[in-house]
């Protein structure tokens, strides 16, 4: 009976000893397995990693499910329930993390497509506006001597500069998307990066690419070939342009600080934008004097907006004001000026143009109109003298109608006849 109950108590000792070490591996591999699976959530790398580690909770969860109360006595700090939540939210970061890599390189990879397709369609209008330029010379000569090549020169000019347009916008677009990732203080950079950008620019022979446009559209305005429309629009092409230079040379500038091979290319490219400024602007005002001196209309010269709008306010304040001249004088003057200068080109192309490019507002056109508006009510023949005439005749008239009634002589009554009874 002694033997019975110390084989009792041992086996009751060894089932303890047992069940306490089926719990210590229990708690042990649901420890190993929760670490290995944060471990792998932590280096996934794709979403695809992302959704094998899922499926690896969910079978940890199924496995452990029934050991719940032992895991929750056993962990610590975090019980079974919280070590499975854990879990899940380094997943949702994991995926977060993966899909901003994901989507950067994407980015990165567009970017570097659209710098090429940019940097090729650059190269490709350069190649089409250098042969336009080289047939607008060839023409220009043979206009001189046929003057049948106005249409096809006209023509050539309206493909040029579309050309140019595209180019210079494409150009432009290439910086903004090289110069995109970095923001603008690029100054501040580390040295790593600033390398790295500057080789993209010189890759894509960004300073270059925009000297070369500036030194074209430069080079079409010296052809003397742009009509009124073609000035006003290279004009405010230009003013564009140079707006975009100024927001990105800084930037090159900080870039280059260091590089004075650079630092020179830079300056040459500022200049010639500031030449073909200037030459547009002298062409479109020289060509916009000329509407007037060719009429022999004398307005003072101008050489921007202000001054056309000031200078001709003050011929229409002169001409309208003037009361030396006859009526008939101002009328065959104003006559001139609408069917020479005014109608057939002044008020009807030139204004305009540079009210819808934003060279004069409209309310200094309307400030032109009503100007123009008060020489012609000046110029109108005056009907007061006639009518004063015409007042002065009517009374007149009436005078002599009321004398002559009054000097009428009555003549005498005549007797009544009687009659003798």
């Amino acid at each position: 009976m002694k033997y019975l109950i110390l084989l009792f108590v041992f086996s009751l000792s060894a089932t303890g000893v047992a069940q306490e070490q089926s719990d210590y591996l229990i708690v042990k591999s649901f420890q190993e397995k929760a670490l290995s699976l944060r471990t792998a959530i932590d280096q996934a790398t794709s979403l695809q990693d992302c959704i094998a580690d899922s499926a690896r909770i969910v079978e940890l969860e199924s496995q452990f499910s029934s050991d719940t109360v032992l895991l929750n006595n056993a962990l610590y700090p975090d019980d079974y329930g919280q070590t499975i939540a854990s879990l899940y939210n380094r997943l949702v970061i994991a995926r977060q993390r993966i899909g901003s890599i994901e989507s950067e390189a994407s980015q990165i990879s567009d970017l570097q497509l659209q710098l090429s397709q940019l940097s090729t369609r650059i190269d490709s209008l350069a190649r089409e506006n250098d042969k336009l330029m080289a047939s607008l010379d060839v023409m220009s000569k043979a206009m001189e001597k046929d003057t049948r090549t106005m249409d096809s020169l006209r023509r050539v000019v309206f493909i040029l500069q579309r050309g140019l347009r595209e180019r210079d916008a494409a150009i432009f677009a290439l910086t903004d998307s090289l110069f995109a990732p970095y923001g603008n203080n690029v100054a501040s950079l580390p040295e790593q990066q600033k390398r790295m950008l500057v080789g993209r620019l010189e890759r894509h022979d960004v300073v270059s690419n925009i000297r070369g446009a500036a030194e074209q559209n430069l080079k079409l305005v010296e052809s003397a070939q742009l009509g009124k429309r073609d000035l006003v629009n290279m004009v405010k092409e230009q003013q564009d342009f140079s707006a975009r230079w100024k927001a990105f040379g800084p930037r090159l500038a900080g870039l280059y600080f260091s590089r004075r091979e650079k630092e020179g290319e830079i300056k040459r490219v500022e200049s010639v934008i500031s030449e073909w400024g200037d030459r547009a602007d002298s062409a479109l005002w020289a060509s916009l004097n000329e509407e007037f001196t060719k009429q022999e209309v004398q307005l003072q010269p101008f050489n921007s907006a202000d001054e056309f709008v000031s200078s001709l306010s003050s011929y229409f304040d002169t001409e309208g004001g003037d009361s030396t001249a006859s009526s008939a004088d101002k009328a065959a003057r104003l006559h001139h000026f609408l069917e020479n200068v005014w109608n057939p080109s002044v008020g009807t192309q030139w204004v305009p143009l540079l009210v819808s490019n934003g060279m004069i507002s409209q309310d200094q056109q309307s400030q032109l109109q009503t100007k123009l508006t008060t020489w012609e009510n000046s110029a109108k023949p005056s009907y007061t003298l006639l009518y004063i005439i015409i007042a002065i005749a009517v009374v007149l008239l009436v005078v002599i109608l009321l004398t002559r009634r009054r000097k009428r002589p009555q003549r005498p009554e005549e007797p009544h006849p009687t009659i003798e009874m």
